[in-house]
């Protein structure tokens, strides 16, 4: 087997590769390497800039991960095309191209080859695309075979809702982060139960006049709602608040009653884009039985990954989470800490200036993949200080005050701190479960408004600077549990350079940067 190279074009474009060599994978998320969030690297950009941007994921591959510029076949999702093919024959020296899988395929191939089961129920749904918007699957040794495929855009719709709301719409640069603001913004409100039904029905039809006819609600733009989906909103406020409520249970009721009607026994695999609910995912782990895994990069960031997986059937669990792109300039650290006469520093010593209130970086190797920083770009501080939310928020991420941070702890600690049926698949914030009641207060700025945390659960194995991290504070904090969000600031991308680094450090209220143990100071 030669090596393969697999292109995703469209939103939350990416390129994997498959080093025959070694028998690894890596993951390059394009948004990163051009500094641009949701980036598509087809329509919007001239075949120059095409043949330049993959040029240089070849390079990477080359440089970084030793892969040799000789492909067995490039392949291309087909609804990410890149015109013409000639381009990817021309930098990846292959003269087969591929463009035979599609995007719930690939979505359901990513998440199995990364799942511990030999079999498994998929359920793939998201705003949709070539092959539909809400497809189930059952995966095992003779392959993913399509059970059904459900006309019902859960994505595009939950992405609608959150336009009606003026906290998540307004200065949205792009409707995909709808989203995630609506998952921050339902706990705030109250479920308006008489319009739960219409709204479930919503997700199910994606009728945008028949929802505004059935509530009554003063909807904008009922002919075509996504004319000016970041221009849509007409409620705020509390009103605005009862309707992301209304929403995330009309979602929730509407994803049960399509997946109780197969069998419970049998463990499932969640992805595409609106497997990033974790209210969705938290409630199925409570209410369920199920064996469930959510990948890392549940959303379009793996779509090149799950056709490699398709073409190569692999027979082993694929462990693809800090496989994703290095720091770009990473060849230059060491000037870099001579400039700025950085010194290393232990984990004793970093827990100590996390514990004195000090917001900090971390850079370890390559990045993590998919959209949720998991320690390889990561900011830290102290959960147990009651403003650091809001400092956070206001002062380094420059984001709405709604939003929640995710704690992270080691995975035989958790239970100490959070409820849950079981502690299982907690690694990639897929989950949020409830911060204990003894534990509310002095957790204040990871526990939501409904007391619910984003949990992220690390072992040595998995994550050997978080662990010892979190071992040191642990003996001189209250709790073992410390706050992660990621290394980026609002409207970018995680960092993908040691120069991002530091233009964070002296343009926010960061207090350190940390690269490869090697302490940066504001």
């Amino acid at each position: 087997m030669s090596n393969i190279v697999s292109i995703f074009a469209g939103h939350d474009a990416n390129v994997s590769f498959y080093n025959a060599k070694e028998d690894t994978y890596h993951t390059i998320e394009i948004e990163r390497l051009v500094k641009k969030r949701y980036f598509r690297l087809h329509v919007d950009n001239d075949e120059n800039t095409v043949r330049d941007i993959l040029t240089q994921c070849r390079d990477i591959a080359e440089s970084e991960w030793g892969i040799e510029n000789d492909y067995e076949v490039v392949l291309v999702c087909s609804d990410g095309w890149i015109n013409p093919p000639s381009i990817v024959r021309e930098v990846f020296n292959a003269e087969q191209v591929r463009t035979i899988a599609r995007h719930h395929e690939c979505h359901a191939a990513s998440t199995f080859y990364q799942s511990p089961f030999k079999e498994c129920l998929i359920v793939s749904y998201d705003g949709g695309g070539d092959d539909g918007h809400f497809n189930i699957y059952l995966a095992n040794s003779s392959g993913i075979r399509l059970l059904e495929s459900i006309p019902s855009d859960f994505g595009g719709g939950y992405l609608l809702c959150g336009s009606l709301i003026r906290e998540v719409a307004e200065g949205s640069r792009h409707q995909l982060a709808l989203s995630g603001k609506m998952m921050g913004l339902y706990a705030y409100g109250n479920p308006m139960w008489e319009h739960v039904p219409a709204f479930e029905e919503f997700f199910l039809d994606r009728d945008y006049e028949k929802l505004a006819n059935w509530t009554n609600l003063p909807l904008k733009n009922i002919d075509d709602p996504w004319k000016n989906p970041l221009e849509n909103w007409v409620f705020e406020g509390q009103d605005g608040y009862d309707i992301a409520a209304t929403a995330q249970k009309a979602f929730e009721n509407a994803f049960f009653n399509i997946l109780n009607k197969y069998d419970a026994n049998v463990p499932l695999c969640l992805c595409g884009g609106a497997a990033l609910n974790v209210l969705v995912n938290e409630r199925l782990k409570n209410e369920s039985n199920r064996k469930i895994f959510v990948p890392p990069n549940p959303h379009d960031g793996s779509l090149s990954l799950g056709h490699i997986f398709l073409y190569r059937n692999p027979e082993r669990q694929v462990d693809i989470t800090y496989a994703g792109l290095p720091l770009v300039d990473r060849h230059n650290l060491e000037d870099v800490v001579k400039k700025y006469d950085a010194k290393k520093i232990d984990k004793k010593e970093l827990a100590k200036l996390i514990k004195e209130g000090n917001i900090i970086g971390l850079v370890y190797g390559d990045s993590e993949v998919g959209p949720r920083a998991l320690g390889n770009r990561s900011i830290v501080c102290d959960p147990n200080i009651k403003q650091m939310k809001d400092i956070l928020n206001a002062k380094v991420k420059f984001r709405e005050w709604y939003r929640p941070f995710a704690p992270f702890c080691k995975k035989e600690d958790a239970h100490k701190y959070f409820e849950s049926k079981n502690f299982d698949n907690l690694e990639y914030m897929s989950y949020a479960p409830k911060v204990k009641d003894d534990y509310v207060d002095l957790l204040p700025s990871i526990t939501h408004e409904d007391n619910t945390a984003r949990l992220q659960t690390v072992t040595q194995e998995s994550h050997s600077h978080f662990y010892e991290l979190l071992t040191e504070f642990n003996k001189i904090s209250e709790t073992g549990v410390l706050l992660n969000t990621s290394f980026n600031i609002r409207g970018y991308p995680i960092l993908s350079s040691i120069e991002d680094a530091l233009y964070a450090l002296n343009n926010t209220k960061m207090d350190y940067v940390v690269i490869e143990d090697y302490l940066f100071k504001n």
